[in-house]
């Protein structure tokens, strides 16, 4: 047994997790020449724990003995009181303690974040607030003592698993037993799965160090069944390990399992044995048209303007000029940023979108998600006056406040039916008529000030009987907790399963039940087909669980998805969420293509993807809502006109900012259009934050929500704002070939090659007798690309797709010539060539 490390801290996949002991690692020799199975000995001071990281912490290899680290920090009052002005910076042993170097920035969760590059060591830390109160990490449980009466958090990077001055080489009769790491407790290594025939199934996996062992067979023992081998498959290999895996079926009765390893002739046991109960075998299962679904978010308020009855006072003008003020705004002495660019209302309503369900069919669009529709006062609604109606300026002018006033909101058999609940439930039918989805915006962790029950609240005090709805810290002076420190959006009070009165939870159930079956009449098909839920991770675990089964018992094939800005495997279990929006996803590509300087290979995109590829069941990573923008960021064609500045981060273009808010150049844009490629080749459900496609751009918001384009409103005031008909008939032709080809909806994934010098990927999506290479050029030049041949060998191929800076949308019959292996496929700069195969 020889020393290789003194530390082991492995560098984990998918979150990037650091091993933080310090345990020593070992080559475990063996004799070739013997049959028997040895044990896997890690060695007596080699307790292998890979614990995760703090929820607080992201990590990612960056290179030699370097690491790209991300900080957050969720400000609520337990830890400070949040302000819309707050700041927070991250002062640590990186940056000499200093409180303003490192400033980190609240995204669109609310979550203030930085990322920042970091080298091997133990580093201390803590989070200023507002320049003066410094705090310890609240997720991160390492400390040590300040000196000061306090503590600082503790961070310890390390990459020595990743030392090659020993190399592995198969067949040499040595393990490196330390690499060799399985973790139950998390998806990544055991998560629920569908087999070959549908039924449910669990997905076992094991690390090993990259090319050290040959095979690993799962070993299973249950007293009914006896002992079961199961040879593991090598599903990734991400620097420095080897990821195998292997489906196990149904279990009927619990059951131990371990692991063996296979080197040539030798072969070592594993001393670690797991339980594994048929309770954990129950897994995810999602619906199956999310897997299909092409994706549209709309904000109702900016979308189309179908109904002047209805329209908000003020309405701007829909063509107006973005940066010139209405006659009305500033006489209050606001300034643009401060803060009437934020308050302005358009008048996009109900009968605007369902007037422009043509359009959306037309695009290519199967599945809409809308933004909050119930009553409120903001153009965005995510200042709920009432969850019970929808707002009265997107359907009758008038109605809420007729209805509500015969109501009473915590009685749900006294709800009426407004003329805008009906219009919207009319909504809901014409797009199951002309066989689109539509699912809606869950707000439930907080809601406007103007919302009944808070109002009741303020004028009543302690005595109302809303007053355990609310996080109230004082009644006299009247002090409440506020999302992000808005004190317009006060948040709903919170215990450890969920909402601290049983009143809210019975409320919202009684709200979920409405909007999925509004009848009630058992069939739900008048009904909503899911909820995008917003800042889920700020209400407890237990709340949702009991919810999914709600929603599930209204209709199983609802969708369920949750607005979380990071890695996400510990809600695919079952019992919260089918599917999150994939912001990760974003964020990688928008590294390769969007950056300069901190541009990302091809290599690392790869590798970023596959880490969560693996950390999600196949469940989940087929029905992602795959985004490259939303309303919580700058648009993506403007991300690509200012590159280099992280996902969501130094994105506005108000006064003293070095943002480039003016229209992004042509190259931007295929930039763009290279980015929605992916979008929709990718494993995933691609979803488009409305108006990309005609050619919008902007800075963060209220920037990226001006209202939508349309050709037969032009001209607008601005020359400027016009509908990009080239570049809208190339997302119509991008969608086109995701629709035409299953193999892009629900077809395998397989990576085939990641060249960095030409900045070329290669990918594989397989299902039946139909196989889709997708090859991406990321470069400026264009590339002359070899394939292997034993890629395309017993196929027919033909070109589906080409793009790029000279040649865009569909191909011509001449650019259809069928692949000839050895022959270099053209892909052209900043584009892409997509080839299918039909097996011969």
């Amino acid at each position: 047994m020889r020393l290789r490390s003194s530390m082991a801290s492995i560098n984990e996949a998918m979150r990037s997790i650091v091993m933080l002991s310090a345990a020593a690692m070992f080559l475990v020799p063996s004799c070739a020449s013997e049959s028997v199975t040895r044990p896997l000995d890690r060695g007596a001071e080699s307790l292998i724990v890979a614990p995760m990281l703090p929820r607080s912490i992201e990590a990612i290899s960056s290179k030699a003995d370097h690491w790209q680290v991300t900080f957050s920090l969720v400000l609520s009052s337990k830890i400070a009181s949040p302000s819309q002005s707050t700041t927070v910076g991250l002062a640590g042993s990186f940056n000499g303690w200093n409180p303003v170097l490192t400033p980190m920035v609240r995204m669109g969760d609310g979550v203030y974040r930085v990322t920042l590059e970091l080298p091997d060591a133990t580093h201390l830390y803590k989070f200023v607030v507002d320049g003066n109160a410094w705090l310890n990490d609240p997720a991160n449980t390492r400390v040590e003592d300040d000196g000061q009466g306090g503590v600082n958090s503790v961070l310890t990077l390390d990459s020595s698993t990743q030392d090659a001055s020993e190399p592995c080489a198969l067949g040499d009769g040595m393990v490196d037993a330390a690499a060799c790491v399985h973790d139950p407790q998390r998806a990544m290594w055991l998560q629920g799965a569908v087999d070959n025939s549908g039924s449910m199934a669990t997905r076992v996996r094991y690390r090993t160090r990259m090319d050290d062992v040959t095979s690993v067979s799962l070993d299973i023992d249950h007293t009914k069944d006896g002992a079961l081998s199961i040879p593991m498959q090598r599903v990734a290999q991400l620097i420095p390990f080897d990821w195998w895996e292997a489906t196990v079926p149904a279990l009927t009765e619990p059951a131990t399992y371990s692991f063996t390893l296979h080197d040539g002739d030798a072969s070592w046991r594993d001393a670690q044995e797991f339980a594994l109960s048929p309770q954990e075998m129950m897994g995810l299962r999602t619906p199956e048209w999310t897997k299909h679904a092409v994706w549209y978010q709309i904000m109702l308020d900016r979308f189309r303007n179908g109904d002047a009855s209805n329209d908000p006072d003020p309405t701007r003008p829909w063509r107006s000029d973005w940066l010139m003020p209405s006659a009305w705004e500033g006489r209050d002495g606001q300034t643009m940023w401060q803060w009437f660019a934020f308050t302005r209302q358009y008048g996009g309503d109900i009968t605007g979108l369902q007037a422009s369900i043509p359009y959306l069919r037309d695009l290519g669009v199967t599945a809409v998600y809308l933004n909050p529709v119930f009553e409120g006062a903001s153009h965005h609604k995510y200042d709920a006056r009432s969850f019970v109606h929808i707002d009265d300026n997107f359907g009758v002018k008038g109605d809420f406040e007729i209805a509500s006033a015969q109501e009473d909101l915590a009685t749900p058999s006294s709800w009426t039916w407004t003329a805008s609940d009906r219009a919207f439930l009319a909504l809901i039918a014409e797009f199951h008529q002309q066989g689109m989805k539509l699912i809606i915006d869950g707000v439930f962790n907080h809601v406007g000030d103007q919302h009944l029950a808070f109002l009741d609240l303020r004028a009543q005090g302690k005595s109302s009987r809303f007053a355990s709805w609310f996080a109230v810290k004082s009644f006299d002076p009247f002090v409440y907790d506020g999302w992000a420190g808005f004190g317009q959006l006060p948040v709903f009070a919170k215990n450890s399963s969920g909402f601290a009165s049983d009143q809210v939870r019975d409320h919202l159930f009684a709200v979920t039940r409405r909007w999925m079956d509004p009848n009630g009449d058992g069939d739900p098909s008048d009904g909503v087909d899911g909820w995008r839920l917003d800042v889920p991770n700020e209400i407890p675990k237990p709340f949702w669980q009991q919810w999914r089964t709600l929603v599930k018992s209204i209709n199983p094939d609802a969708f369920i998805s949750g607005e979380v800005w990071t890695r996400a495997d510990e809600w695919f279990d079952g019992t919260t969420f089918d599917a999150v929006m994939n912001y990760p996803f974003a964020t990688a590509a928008l590294a390769w293509i969007g950056n300069q300087t901190d541009k990302i290979t091809v290599s690392e995109l790869d590798r970023r993807l596959a880490l969560l590829r693996l950390a999600y069941p196949a469940q989940a990573s087929y029905a992602l809502m795959n985004l490259l923008d939303s309303h919580d960021t700058d648009r993506v064609a403007s991300m690509l006109k200012n590159p280099d500045r992280g996902y969501d981060q130094n994105n506005h273009d108000r006064d003293g900012s070095r943002y480039d808010g003016s229209k992004p150049a042509a190259e931007d844009f295929q930039r763009q259009r290279l980015l929605a490629l992916l979008q929709m080749t990718y494993i995933g459900a691609p979803m488009i934050w409305y108006g990309d496609e005609a050619g919008m751009w902007g800075s963060d918001d209220p920037v990226s929500r001006k209202p939508m384009l349309w050709q037969d409103l032009e001209p607008y005031d601005n020359p400027l704002d016009r509908v990009d008909a080239s570049h809208l008939g190339q997302y119509r032709a991008m969608i086109a070939l995701r629709r035409d080809h299953p193999a892009l909806q629900v077809g395998s994934f397989r990576s085939v090659a990641t060249l960095d010098a030409q900045d070329v990927w290669i990918f594989a999506r397989e299902h039946g007798d139909q196989r889709v290479l997708v090859l991406l050029n990321g470069s400026e030049q264009t590339q002359p690309i070899t394939i292997d041949a034993r890629e395309v060998q017993g196929w027919n191929w033909n070109t589906a797709f080409v793009s790029g800076k000279t040649q865009v949308s569909a191909p011509s019959d001449a650019t259809r010539a069928p692949l000839v292996d050895g022959v270099p496929v053209i892909v052209p700069a900043l584009g892409a060539r997509v080839l299918v195969g039909t097996r011969r």
